[in-house]
């Protein structure tokens, strides 16, 4: 099959696919984020135009956020995804906020109104790798290869360290603190104990894609501002996608211990029997 067909093919498939992810709990996801995105509007409504006009950039992310978090929703892993985005895009505010790499409007250090939008991007995030996940399967398939292509394992090694590279270049002015030289160690940490390149890779990918939206809006409407001035800066876009990388490994391992737990007591209910 040509190139063209095959593209053809896995774009038909991948619409397919996408469209069978909706059901019932796409309901239920859509409310939640509804419901989530209402009370962060209204609490904050300097988020808002002030004639109250929604922001059209801000209405299409929020457009795209509700497409991503509403396919396929599982409550057990959503629910790992939403506490580590939670627990990790916490960290992140707080070590961005005290160390002033970065500002809010608000002056606060970190704004309340900015935690939500981390688990909820976290689920939408770990969506699009799925779909890229689909996508790059499916083409693999179509063209008939014998192998999985190793340009992902590539791409890793040039983007995620690199990345490192660029995010300590930019956090370096907060260098001499404990915070900054945490950060710096614990990225190097997940970025050389890798196990799937593959899903890493695709993980970094689709918070890279969803940062330029996230990132753009929020700088060129002055919610946030780097100490670079920059709209948005590089290493902010990017970051993005190193925190689902992050994201990911960990909810993955809270799977891991949730599952080891449910068989140590299995085992010991079976001993007491």
């Amino acid at each position: 099959m040509s190139s063209a067909g095959a593209l053809g093919r896995v774009a038909l498939l991948t619409l397919r696919h996408g469209a069978a992810g909706y059901g019932r709990g796409s309901l239920l996801a859509l409310t939640a984020l509804v419901v989530a995105g209402a009370a962060v509007g209204y609490r904050w409504s300097d988020l808002l135009d002030a004639n109250g006009v929604i922001d059209p950039l801000l209405l299409g992310t929020w457009a795209l956020l509700a497409l991503l978090v509403t396919w396929r929703p599982s409550l057990g892993r959503d629910l790992r995804m939403l506490f580590v985005g939670l627990c990790g895009g916490s960290f992140i505010e707080w070590w961005g906020t005290q160390t002033q790499l970065w500002t809010y409007f608000t002056l606060e250090r970190p704004p309340l109104w900015i935690l939500p939008a981390w688990p909820i991007a976290a689920l939408a995030i770990d969506r699009g790798a799925l779909l890229l996940d689909f996508m790059l399967k499916t083409w693999h398939e179509q063209r008939g290869a014998g192998r999985e292509p190793t340009q992902l394992r590539w791409a890793y090694w040039l983007l995620v360290p690199g990345f490192v590279l660029l995010m300590s270049r930019f956090a370096w002015p907060s260098a001499h603190l404990l915070a900054t030289r945490a950060v710096i160690a614990l990225m190097l940490t997940l970025t050389l104990r890798v196990r799937s390149t593959r899903l890493d890779t695709l993980a970094f990918l689709s918070g890279a894609a969803l940062g330029v939206l996230l990132e753009t809006w929020g700088t060129t409407r002055q919610c946030w501002t780097y100490y670079t001035g920059q709209t948005p800066p590089l290493e902010a876009v990017l970051a993005h996608g190193f925190a689902a990388l992050a994201f990911r490994r960990a909810a993955a391992l809270l799977e891991h211990g949730w599952r080891s737990l449910r068989a140590w007591a299995a085992q010991r209910q079976s001993l007491k029997a």
